[in-house]
C-alpha cells in the first residue's frame, strides 16, 4: 500500500497532525512512529545503521500510542538521531517494545524541518473501520 493511501496529514491551528491506516495495532504504531519522523525530516536520507530498542507502557492504547511516539521524539531530541523504520515486537494492552532504525544526524546530509515538542492527548483516538484501525494524531511543535 503506497503511503499516501494510510498517511494523510489534517490541518491543525498551530500544531500539526496526521490520520493513519493500518491492519493491526502493530503496524499502526509503526506507521506513526514513521509518520511523525516524516515530519521531522526527509526519510528517505536516512540509513537505518544502528538499531534502537523502546519498550513502553502506559494504563490504555491511547497512552501506549503517545508514549511509544513521545519515547522516539525524546531519543531523537536528546541524542541528536533520525529514524526511518520502525518495528513493534510485542504489543498487550498496557506494553509495547520495539525498535527504530536509524543514525545520528549529519548536518550535512539531513535536513531537520521542525522539532515537536510533544505528542499530544488532544485529538488523540484510536478508531475501528471494518477491518481496518485508523489513528488521529496531534503534534505539539
Amino acid at each position: 500500500m503506497s503511503e499516501e493511501v494510510w498517511l494523510k496529514e489534517i490541518d491543525h491551528t498551530g500544531d500539526c497532525g496526521f490520520i493513519v491506516e493500518a491492519a493491526s495495532m502493530e503496524q499502526l504504531f509503526e506507521r506513526a512512529a514513521f509518520g511523525m519522523m516524516k515530519i521531522i525530516t526527509d526519510i528517505e536520507t536516512i540509513s537505518p545503521a544502528q538499531e534502537i530498542p523502546f519498550t513502553v507502557t502506559a494504563e490504555d492504547s491511547l497512552a501506549l500510542l503517545r508514549n511509544w511516539l513521545s519515547q522516539i521524539n525524546y531519543y531523537h531530541i536528546t541524542k541528536e538521531f533520525l529514524f526511518c523504520r520502525f518495528k513493534i515486537d510485542v504489543l498487550m494492552d498496557a506494553y509495547a517494545s520495539g525498535t527504530a532504525m536509524g543514525q545520528p544526524i549529519d548536518y550535512e546530509k539531513h535536513m531537520v524541518y521542525t522539532e515537536i515538542k510533544a505528542v499530544t492527548f488532544h485529538g488523540l483516538k484510536i478508531e475501528h473501520h471494518k477491518s481496518r484501525l485508523h489513528a488521529t494524531i496531534i503534534f505539539d511543535l
